[in-house]
């Protein structure tokens, strides 16, 4: 059976998982990414979370490591660009990680590894033609067509960073009304604050929406009216077979799911499918595994 490890690299989380070649996850660990220490911690916590992957099993020879990191990056040279929401800018991650572990490493943006995913064994499962949307500490987006990753000239796919509202917030990029800014978990709890929301982190909101809270239930139908503009625009502009919705916030697809698909139906020139995934946390460490060939 073919091994490979598949790692994900998020703003908040570091997840990699011990994967066979028919996607399914065999072993998974997480590591919190601890962004707000800087290059070297969240370094080190990439190696750890692999390390303890390769010290679970007693392997001959280490398997190859998909790696899926937010962009921009430059997935040949193995370069992170200037990612709003880790601090790796210029950062050689591929080179790092195939030091530290002497074996073959590929590296993509982590929205192309969770549209991969999806397309190889979750929701996306037989279709051509795709568009993701990562919704977590940032906004990631990733695109297939003739099932085949689209990459443009190299960084096709930053979804995250599509204006929605003009003269809006400012982001993390330093654009202004970025789509980013409002479905994230940073837009979440600025939608949380502007609801007179005390809470610490998007869990306590989803779970003041279980229990019926109005001014959650209120919060998630705004944000599926943001969501709403920006998968209208990709309907329209990539007519996909579906668009697919993954990231941690994505668990809250109740709440906002009706105000989204109302919103696409009042803007969108073309018929979307939109659609959870199916993978869940695994997409990305399942797709970041399928890289490798």
């Amino acid at each position: 059976m073919l091994l490979k490890i598949g790692v994900d690299i998020g703003g908040t989380e570091i997840k990699a998982g011990l994967i066979t070649s028919q996607g399914k996850v065999l072993k998974k660990i997480v590591v919190l990414t601890e962004a707000e220490q800087g290059k070297a911690v969240v370094i080190e916590n990439i190696l750890k979370a692999i390390s303890l992957i390769v010290k679970s099993k007693k392997f001959k020879k280490i398997p190859s490591i998909g790696v899926g990191c937010p962009g921009p990056l430059n997935p040949i040279t193995g370069v992170v660009g200037d990612t709003p929401n880790l601090p790796l800018k210029g950062v050689n991650i591929k080179e790092i990680i195939k030091k530290r572990f002497k074996t073959k490493v590929v590296l993509n943006n982590d929205a192309n590894c969770f549209i991969l995913g999806e397309s190889l064994f979750g929701a996306g499962k037989g279709c051509k033609n795709l568009v993701g949307l990562t919704l977590g500490s940032g906004v990631g987006g990733g695109i297939i067509i003739n099932k085949e990753l689209y990459y443009g000239k190299g960084n096709a796919g930053e979804l995250g960073h599509m204006t929605i509202k003009l003269n809006g917030m400012i982001a993390s990029c330093g654009n202004d009304g970025c789509i980013e800014e409002y479905v994230s978990r940073r837009g979440l709890m600025r939608l949380a604050e502007s609801f007179g929301l005390r809470v610490e982190e998007p869990i306590e909101i989803y779970n003041l929406a279980l229990k019926k809270n109005p001014s959650t239930i209120h919060l998630f139908k705004e944000m599926g009216i943001y969501l709403g503009i920006a998968v209208a625009n990709l309907a329209n502009a990539f007519d996909p077979d579906k668009i697919i919705l993954g990231g941690g916030i994505s668990g809250a697809w109740t709440f906002f799911a009706h105000s989204l698909k109302d919103e696409v139906k009042k803007r969108a020139i073309n018929k979307a499918n939109i659609v959870k995934g199916k993978l869940g946390k695994n997409a990305g460490i399942i797709g970041a595994a399928a890289l490798i060939k």
